[in-house]
């Protein structure tokens, strides 16, 4: 893990080490709400990782995105990351423009999932110059979230975090990965996990959707309970040129539940960027 001062705080953030001038694409992968760059697959964030060494990399992975630059951030307050979480969705698209500017990068395509597609979905109306496109995993341009949640998440933390692990995982995905996800946002803590999710609440750039001019990636599935296929879909239809992809069997974690079949998408998506 390296750090980078933005703001006068250090930001977290992982690189897979790969340069490669032929690609000409750098990849910024954004973890959603009480998350942490680790949410990402590590053989997406290492390509010498030691579930390759061991064995234990799924067969089916085919290293699609190993020869991309993939950086992977802690956004502020969360992980490794100094800095306080925010409670608009907008300031941690600053953040990112900030990191992206402090360690001098270009042709960035933005991988969000949930918070983090809206964070990159803000950061296209923002019409940063760096920007070549966004891949939106189990995003919307609305997000829905229950004054339910928002209540407990303060009032009734663990309970509240047990049930958004229960509707955020197909029903068949192992319970180490549920494990993981619940041990993490409650090592988060109640005022980022709040605070993120506050702000989930408050985006809506549905009304905005034609002013995004770049190429777009979104992945949604049919089992996600968080943000169900068909808000994804319906914002997918309205932005311009946008690639859609339904995936079966899966739940909100789309890059985790199928981490071989969204690496291949991704890649598709990127080669028609070069």
């Amino acid at each position: 893990m390296a750090k980078i001062s933005v703001n006068g705080y250090e930001l977290s953030y992982s690189f897979n080490g790969v340069s490669n001038p032929e690609k000409n694409i750098n990849l910024l992968l954004i973890h959603g709400a009480g998350g942490q760059e680790i949410d990402w697959p590590l053989a997406w964030r290492s390509t010498n990782d030691l579930t390759r060494s061991m064995g234990l990399t799924p067969k089916e992975h085919g290293g699609e995105l190993d020869n991309y630059p993939i950086y992977a951030l802690d956004l502020p307050g969360h992980g490794k990351s100094g800095g306080e979480s925010c409670r608009t969705i907008e300031e941690y698209a600053d953040s990112i423009n900030e990191f992206v500017k402090a360690i001098e990068l270009k042709n960035v395509c933005l991988v969000g999932h949930s918070m983090g597609a809206s964070i990159a979905l803000s950061a296209t109306l923002n019409k940063y110059s760096w920007l070549a496109g966004v891949a939106l995993i189990g995003g919307a341009s609305k997000m829905f979230v229950t004054d339910a949640i928002l209540d407990g998440l303060i009032e009734n933390f663990e309970p509240t975090i047990e049930n958004i692990v229960k509707y955020s995982w197909y029903k068949n995905t192992g319970a180490f990965f549920k494990q993981k996800a619940r041990q993490r946002m409650i090592e988060a803590g109640s005022k980022v996990v709040h605070d993120d999710f506050y702000a989930c609440s408050q985006f809506d750039v549905s009304d905005r959707l034609d002013e995004v001019d770049v190429p777009s990636l979104v992945i949604a599935s049919d089992y996600d309970r968080m943000v169900p296929l068909k808000i994804s879909q319906d914002m997918a239809s309205q932005l311009d040129s946008a690639v859609f992809v339904a995936l079966e069997n899966c739940g909100h974690f789309q890059h985790i539940e199928q981490t071989s079949k969204v690496a291949q998408e991704l890649a598709n998506y990127l080669a028609s960027l070069a």
